[in-house]
């Protein structure tokens, strides 16, 4: 095959690639306004970036550790989530809320103070 061939199947590949996206973004958009119901939960799912535990992400939000465990598990059975590619048991979401738009919600300020923190000594062990 030719280079000028190879080149314009690239170009077209490009082009797929930027339109699926953009349909797809507007796809997983309606999943997590449908999935995410509230404040509380859209906050979990922004913090689940894959290198944050159940319990710092619960600490984070002000739920529980279980609480976290049943969202990661719903959540990865709609594709919203899976598990982190970092470290073992801990998921991350597949995309933040802001790249499709969504707005992520302001935490509240106790949970605010006590999440700072968390991330200070989590960053001070490194």
């Amino acid at each position: 095959m030719s280079e000028e061939a190879l080149r314009e199947i690239a170009s077209t590949l490009k082009e797929l690639l930027r339109w699926s996206r953009f349909s797809g973004m507007q796809q997983l958009k309606n999943v997590l306004s449908q999935n995410l119901k509230n404040d509380t939960e859209m906050l979990v799912y922004e913090l689940s970036d894959g290198s944050r535990g159940a319990r710092d992400v619960a600490a984070a939000t002000g739920v529980s550790h279980q609480t976290v465990l049943n969202y990661w598990k719903k959540w990865s059975k709609i594709g919203i989530a899976e598990p982190s590619s970092s470290f073992q048991g801990r998921y991350q979401r597949i995309c933040s809320l802001e790249e499709v738009g969504l707005e992520v919600p302001v935490m509240p300020q106790r949970v605010s103070e006590a999440f700072r923190a968390t991330e200070e000594a989590r960053s001070e062990t490194k």
